[in-house]
């Protein structure tokens, strides 16, 4: 079994090497959908081109990271678990580019948009709070999202204060 400290290290890792691929692949499609969009010729191809240079990228990085939590425990419920929890924040993150998509090319209103976002946020804060918990019983050494951003943080002050 992985320490907690090891598995921190291996998930704080694993952004770095495709981190300016990403940003790479968002910034050209938001470019290049802002650019059809503004000229107002098919507004629902820079849609597309946006969602597409968005969601697929942060899918993949998404998918890297539930591969790696996987190989931390031998138990099937906690790799099933862990699958699961990497299977649903890919499905919010396209589930919430096409309440876009919809907002925009005009199939339903803004109070309609908001109040989907809001219903699925705040279901997907749920489901992920009971899914840590149920792992954070089966593995005592489960690594949370809010821990990997904590010691992002901490890491990020330590080296500002070298400098």
């Amino acid at each position: 079994m992985v320490t907690r400290e090891e598995r921190i290290e291996q998930l704080y890792m694993l952004p770095k090497k495709g981190a300016f691929n990403l940003l790479w692949a968002a910034a050209a499609g938001l470019g290049l959908g802002w650019w059809i969009y503004t000229n107002a010729s098919l507004p629902m191809l820079a849609m597309l081109v946006f969602l597409m240079m968005t969601a697929v990228p942060l899918s993949h990085v998404a998918w890297q990271k539930t591969r790696v939590s996987v190989t931390f425990n031998e138990n099937r419920s906690y790799q099933r678990l862990i699958r699961a929890k990497g299977v649903i924040a890919i499905a919010m993150l396209w589930v919430m580019l096409g309440l876009m998509g919809g907002y925009v090319s005009g199939y339903f209103a803004l109070p309609v948009f908001s109040g989907l976002s809001a219903m699925l946020i705040a279901g997907m804060l749920v489901v992920e709070t009971w899914l840590d918990t149920r792992l954070l019983r089966i593995d005592h050494e489960h690594v949370t999202d809010s821990l990997i951003g904590f010691t992002k943080r901490e890491r990020m002050k330590r080296k500002w204060e070298k400098e």
